[in-house]
C-alpha cells in the first residue's frame, strides 16, 4: 500500500512544485537529511507535516537556507528575518502555487490556461522577459495585475476596510443576540447561559456575519446549511490543495463538491439578480446579491476575462476560505487566552472600553471605533502573539532571476519555502529570560513609558506597542506583492469580535472539552492536522457560562 501511494505521490509532487531550472551553484546549501533518498522527506511531508516542519525549523537554526528534496525536486527552505525578506521581492512570485490551488479547487482548464498564459505578474511594470513586457499588452489586459488592483481598491484600501468592518460589527452583534438563551428571570436582569462553547459559537456567528458583510445576504438565503458546509470543507483544504487522487480523499472530495455547488448556485442567482447594466465599479454601497464592492469586483474581474460559469463556484469557494479560515480561529484563540487569565481579561476589557463609540446599534449593544480598537497596545500585543504561535504557513515563492539569500546565490527558477515557524519561534528573536518563544506572553510586544501631564505635572505610566527589531521575523500574511490582500479587514474583524464578546458578556470558565465532548485535563493546543496550512484550530473546546451585561 505504501509503495502504491508513493508511486502516485511522486508525479503529483512534480506537478505541484513545477519545473526548476538547473544552474551551477557556487556554494550549495546543506541538505535536509532523509533516510531513503527521494522518498523519506516526501512521504513525511504528506503524512506527518507537523514533524517535517519541526525538522525543517531545527535545520534552519544551523543554516539560513536548507535544501530539501521532495521526491525528485529540490526546494530551498528559508529562515526568518532578512532571509525571508529576500524571497518577498518582486523577482519572486507565487503564481505556480496559486495556480495549483486553483486547479485542485476545480477551475476549468480553459480558465487555468488564461491565467497561466499571463506571466507578467501583479506589478504595474511587467516582469522583465515576460510575454506582456515584450508585446506591450495593456494594463487592463493583464489578468494578475487586474486582480491585484481590484483587491487594492476594494479590500486593502482604508475606505473599503472601514465599510466592511462597520457592517461586520453590526451583523456580528445581531448573531450573538440571536444565539439561544433562556428567558429573562422575573424582575428583570439577564439569566446565565451555562453551556456556551467558545469555538463553536464564534465559528457560527462570525462566519455568518462576515459572509453577510462581504458577500451579501443572498448567499445565505439560497443555501441552507451554508456555514456548516463551509467548516466541513475547511477541514480538508490542505490535502485537497495538494491534489491527491479522489480514491484517497473521498470524504474531502464530497465536502468540497457540496460547498463548491453552493457557491455556484448562489453566483448564478446573484448574476441574474444584479443589474450589471447599471453596474458602477466605484459604487461602495452594500447590496444583497453580491454584498460588498470586493465581491462584485471579483465577479466583474472573472467575467471580464471570460471565465466560465463552472469556474465561478471554485473562485468564490477559495475566496470564502480566505475570508473565514484564519480570522475566526485567531479570534477564538484570543478569547481563550483571555478566559484562561482573569487578570489579562480585565486589563484588555478595560483597554477596549477606551475605543467604545458614542453610538449604539441598538439599545444595549456596546459598539466600537475599529480604528481606535486596532491601535490599542495591549490588544495588539495579544493579537500579534496569537498570530505568532498559531499561524503556521509554508510561504512559497518561485524566482524569476538569480536570488541571493545570506551567502547563497540560487538560480532562476528556484523554489523557496519560508516556514513562518522558523521566524515566529526563533528563540534568539523572541525569548526573554522569563518567557521562551514557545510560550504565549501577552506583554511581549509592549513597553511601559512615562508621560507627564502638562497641567498638573503628574507622571503616569502607559503601555506602548512596539515590535522593536522583531518585525522581520513576523510574517503571517506573507510579504511583497503577494501579501495576503485580506489583512486590512482581518485585523479589525478579529479585534471587533473579541471586543464585542468580552464587553457585552460576563464570562466564567467551566471546562476544557475533548472533541468527543468529554472533559479534558489540559487546555487547547494547536491541532497538528493544520500544520503549514492556515491558523491551527484549537484541539480542545472551551466551555464557559455567560450572561449579557446590562448597563
Amino acid at each position: 500500500m505504501m509503495l502504491t501511494a508513493l508511486l502516485v505521490l511522486l508525479p503529483l509532487a512534480v506537478l505541484f512544485f513545477g519545473k526548476q531550472s538547473r544552474g551551477e551553484k557556487t556554494k550549495p546549501p546543506p541538505r535536509l537529511n532523509e533516510t531513503i533518498p527521494f522518498v523519506s522527506n516526501l512521504w513525511q511531508f504528506m503524512t506527518n507535516k507537523r514533524f517535517f516542519i519541526t525538522r525543517a525549523r531545527t535545520a534552519l537554526q544551523e543554516s539560513p537556507v536548507v535544501r530539501c528534496r521532495l521526491g525528485p525536486l529540490d526546494l530551498h527552505l528559508v529562515g526568518g528575518g532578512n532571509n525571508a525578506s529576500a524571497i518577498f521581492r518582486a523577482s519572486c512570485h507565487s503564481d505556480p502555487w496559486i495556480l495549483r490551488i486553483m486547479q485542485s479547487a476545480g477551475y476549468m482548464p480553459a480558465d487555468i490556461a488564461t491565467l497561466t498564459k499571463d506571466d507578467s505578474g501583479r506589478g504595474t511594470i511587467p516582469r522583465p522577459g515576460s510575454t506582456a513586457n515584450a508585446a506591450g499588452i495593456a494594463l487592463d489586459q493583464r489578468i494578475w495585475h487586474a486582480l491585484h488592483r481590484m483587491y487594492d481598491e476594494n479590500l486593502v484600501s482604508t475606505q473599503s476596510a472601514d465599510a466592511l468592518a462597520n457592517h461586520f460589527q453590526t451583523a456580528f452583534h445581531q448573531q450573538l443576540v440571536a444565539a439561544p438563551a433562556p428567558p429573562p428571570p422575573v424582575g428583570g436582569g439577564e439569566e446565565w447561559v451555562d453551556d456556551v462553547h467558545i469555538f463553536g459559537t464564534l465559528r457560527r456567528t462570525m462566519a455568518t456575519a462576515a459572509t453577510h458583510a462581504v458577500l451579501g445576504s443572498l448567499i445565505l438565503d439560497v443555501n441552507p446549511g451554508f456555514v456548516d458546509a463551509f467548516w466541513e470543507y475547511e477541514r480538508y483544504v490542505e490535502t485537497l490543495e495538494f491534489g491527491l487522487p479522489e480514491w484517497l480523499n473521498r470524504s474531502a472530495v464530497r465536502a468540497r463538491a457540496r460547498f463548491r455547488d453552493m457557491c455556484r448556485r448562489w453566483y448564478e442567482v446573484a448574476d441574474r439578480t444584479y443589474d450589471w447594466a447599471a453596474d458602477d465599479a466605484s459604487d461602495t454601497n452594500w447590496e444583497p446579491a453580491f454584498g460588498s464592492p470586493v465581491s462584485r469586483g471579483l465577479a466583474r474581474w472573472a467575467k471580464s476575462f471570460g471565465f466560465s460559469a463552472d469556474t465561478m463556484g471554485p473562485l468564490f469557494m477559495l475566496f470564502i476560505f480566505g475570508l473565514h479560515a484564519n480570522a475566526i480561529t485567531i479570534s477564538t484563540w484570543i478569547v481563550m487566552e483571555l478566559v484562561k487569565d482573569p487578570d489579562l481579561f480585565r486589563a484588555v476589557k478595560d483597554e477596549v472600553s477606551r475605543a467604545e463609540s458614542n453610538t449604539r446599534n441598538d439599545s444595549t449593544a456596546r459598539t466600537f471605533d475599529h480604528r481606535k480598537l486596532t491601535s490599542l497596545p495591549l490588544l495588539q500585543s495579544v493579537y500579534t502573539e496569537v498570530m505568532r504561535l498559531r499561524v503556521g504557513v509554508l510561504i512559497t515563492r518561485t524566482s524569476t532571476e538569480p536570488v541571493t539569500v545570506a551567502e547563497y546565490t540560487l538560480p532562476k527558477g528556484s523554489i523557496f519555502q519560508a516556514p513562518t515557524e522558523a521566524g515566529h519561534l526563533d528563540e534568539a528573536v523572541w525569548s526573554t529570560a522569563e518567557h521562551p518563544a514557545s510560550d504565549f506572553w501577552a506583554y511581549r510586544q509592549v513597553t511601559e513609558k512615562e508621560t507627564r501631564d502638562e497641567t498638573t505635572g503628574q507622571i503616569s505610566k502607559e503601555l506602548e506597542f512596539s515590535f522593536g527589531r522583531r518585525s522581520g521575523s513576523w510574517f503571517p500574511f506573507g510579504g511583497g506583492l503577494n501579501m495576503c490582500p485580506g489583512r486590512n479587514f482581518a485585523k479589525p474583524e478579529v479585534f471587533l469580535a473579541v471586543a464585542t464578546v468580552i464587553s457585552n458578556f460576563e464570562i466564567e470558565y467551566v471546562a476544557w472539552l475533548k472533541p468527543d465532548g468529554s472533559p479534558s485535563k489540559r487546555p487547547a493546543q494547536n491541532d497538528a492536522n493544520y500544520a503549514s496550512a492556515v491558523a491551527a484550530v484549537p484541539d480542545r473546546e472551551l466551555k464557559v457560562r455567560w450572561r449579557k451585561i446590562k448597563d
